[in-house]
């Protein structure tokens, strides 16, 4: 039986899931959580977290993004994760949940430019956490597929599309970008225009 994958086009764990399952057999089903009611109320019922993504498994329905990798990784042996890694990927989800917190704001009406320290915090903690990525962007490792490498595209390209973050000044941001983007897993999952 193939796993069945929820989620939404659009966001950055579910696209960096889908990227990692590129030769895993599975059925995407997408939920609009946001603008659906009943896209939520089914969500409510699978993961009291109600958050996406959702891997389902036969009777199992495994929540978040690097817990649906652990799980994927236990039954597939994709990649086992160094400490160093690991801080990557806190540091990715760090800044995919800044940008999220912005995004919505924003989209709940909410003028995130303020100086309010609750927005400038996550707008602080966003140059902060690149900051930090920078070394790992501009070194060889980055040219890897890996999952490490598809977290940082999902992240880097949602905060570009959804214009939670500048990169002008970061070349090496763009540079990755154009590294991975040819790859058909990451053009299958772009995020739609609309």
């Amino acid at each position: 039986m193939a796993y069945t994958l929820l989620g939404s086009l659009t966001s950055p764990f579910v696209r960096r899931v889908r990227l990692a399952m590129d030769n895993i057999p599975y059925d995407f089903k997408e939920l609009n959580i946001y603008d659906n009611a009943e896209g939520a109320a089914y969500l409510h019922k699978i993961n009291p977290v109600h958050q996406i993504p959702v891997l389902i498994d036969g009777e199992k329905s495994i929540w978040d993004s690097r817990v649906i990798l652990q799980y994927l990784n236990e039954k597939h042996k994709l990649e086992t994760q160094s400490w160093e890694k690991e801080n990557l990927l806190t540091a990715i989800d760090g800044a995919i949940n800044s940008g999220v917190v912005l995004f919505l704001s924003k989209r709940s009406g909410l003028s995130i430019d303020e100086p309010t320290m609750y927005f400038q915090r996550q707008r602080d903690r966003l140059e902060s956490i690149m900051d930090y990525l920078k070394p790992h962007l501009q070194s060889p490792a980055a040219k890897e597929w890996n999952f490490v490498n598809m977290s940082l595209y999902a992240m880097i390209d949602w905060l570009s599309t959804r214009s939670m973050m500048n990169f002008s000044g970061r070349p090496e941001c763009h540079h990755f970008l154009e590294t991975h983007s040819q790859r058909p897993v990451v053009q299958l999952t772009q995020i739609p225009k609309t």
